[in-house]
């Protein structure tokens, strides 16, 4: 064996410290794996947007429902994956005051967005949101974010990613907002 492994060195104990450090720094980063809840403020910021087929959506002519944004891009698998749940939302509870607006972030052509919608059978309103204010005002920093507004409207729920945790906390919310 070497001289290394035999003699307590100085050396030896400091590559031994810094490798213990090491390891646990590893092992603190790693943290919950759940969904990321992000800070939002609960006030909702004044915004306009304007969907694929023309309508204008603004926050005071969503008062009384019950809102979901999901801020989305054709390119996000997780986005892709929680879109067929978001339309079994829509299509569930829009009759009793659920409204879904998919905020596309997508930078290119907006008639791949359109391409995308029409495959994908989406029966809410799709709007572009990249540069818009909205997006710096709710704090998207990551896709999917999906943000739950109350009738009032104020933020009730907001979540980065998508799982099944994801969409049985989603729709648990809706229902309670909704029964208000």
């Amino acid at each position: 064996m070497s001289r290394f492994f035999t003699r307590k060195s100085p050396r030896r104990c400091l590559i031994t410290f810094c490798l213990t450090l090491f390891i646990a720094a590893l092992l603190t980063g790693c943290g919950d794996s759940g969904p990321k809840k992000a800070k939002v403020p609960k006030v909702v910021p004044d915004f306009s947007l304007t969907s694929l087929d023309g309508q204008t959506l603004t926050r005071d002519s969503l008062k009384g429902k019950v809102v979901v944004l999901d801020f989305w891009a054709t390119w996000c698998a997780p986005c892709r994956a929680a879109i067929p749940h978001l339309v079994t939302l829509y299509e569930t509870y829009k009759d009793q005051g659920l409204e879904i607006i998919g905020v596309s972030l997508d930078q290119g052509d907006q008639s791949d967005v359109e391409e995308f919608v029409k495959r994908n059978h989406i029966p809410y309103p799709i709007a572009m949101g990249d540069k818009k204010p909205i997006t710096k005002d709710l704090g998207i920093s990551s896709l999917p974010t999906i943000i739950l507004l109350s009738k009032q409207p104020s933020i009730e729920f907001k979540v980065v990613g998508f799982n099944a945790e994801i969409a049985n906390k989603l729709e648990s919310k809706i229902k309670e907002l909704l029964a208000k």
